[in-house]
């Protein structure tokens, strides 16, 4: 049996994207370092994947990388958390600008 991915718009509105502001972003990081931090064991396989259940949206960002990109992780303010609107992940910069950001915490 295949597993139903969780591609539709409502998924992906909801973690896909959050268009993170510069403020938020707090660590350099390598991909090698982000799939280390975020490796998930798939239930029904054992498999370790990064990112688990939205890997897809990893691949997502990956694909938008060129050379000379940097990774950050990002985190928003502590009043969008105190507010159930807080969101964590990771953010593609491109001269100086988000290009694109991947939600993997939200309240």
């Amino acid at each position: 049996m295949t597993e139903k991915r969780n591609t539709d718009d409502s998924y992906n509105r909801a973690w896909g994207r959050f268009n993170c502001d510069p403020s938020d972003l707090t660590k350099k990081i390598t991909v090698e370092e982000a799939e280390k931090a975020n490796m998930i064991t798939i239930r029904k396989s054992g498999e370790q994947v990064p990112f688990g259940y939205v890997n897809f949206l990893w691949k997502r960002l990956l694909d938008q990388m060129e050379e000379g990109d940097n990774l950050f992780e990002f985190n928003s303010d502590d009043e969008s958390w105190d507010n159930l609107a807080g969101r964590a992940g990771l953010a593609l910069v491109r001269d100086g600008k988000i290009i694109a950001d991947m939600i993997t915490s939200m309240n």
